[in-house]
């Protein structure tokens, strides 16, 4: 059941990572679209594009990440310290999306003037979402390491 569970994984992984190359290609499309409904704000497609595309890259960077962790697992060397480096780029990448994320709901609220309730849920839901990710990915870091150093210390005991 074990290889199973990582071989569906594995597919799963590839599914969402081409759905994320879709979305990405999509970024600019839908942002020349609404350009075109409110063509006072045109002069934003391309930065906010670009910070669309960058945000779903963090994305696809994680779930690499989580393949590279699979890989760990089924060489059944996932409690070693070469496993915090891999988690410790998953937490960066959700730093660094909801940072990003975050940045263009401000701008979009303070200084483009886009006072809207939706906006602001979407940024207290970037904001919770990825504070509650980032802290959890800091959390199951914490468990790594304390599950190898009782792994080094059984090793050392046999």
């Amino acid at each position: 059941m074990h290889r199973l569970a990582v071989r569906l994984l594995r597919v799963a992984l590839v599914v969402l990572l081409l759905g994320s190359v879709f979305a990405q290609v999509l970024v600019p499309v839908f942002g020349n679209m609404e350009g075109r409904v409110f063509p006072q704000l045109t002069y934003l497609i391309v930065p906010y594009s670009a910070a669309g595309i960058i945000v779903i890259a963090c994305g696809q960077a994680a779930l690499l990440v989580v393949w590279r962790l699979l890989s760990l697992v089924e060489g059944e060397v996932i409690f070693t310290r070469r496993a915090l480096r891999w988690v410790d780029a998953i937490t960066a990448c959700g730093a660094v999306a909801t940072v990003l994320s975050a940045g263009v709901l401000i701008h979009l609220i303070a200084f483009v003037g886009a006072h809207n309730a939706t906006l602001v849920a979407a940024l207290a839901v970037v904001l919770a979402g990825g504070l509650a990710f980032v802290l959890l990915m800091v959390v199951m870091r914490g468990l790594l390491e304390s599950a190898i150093a009782a792994r080094t210390e059984l090793d050392e005991v046999i």
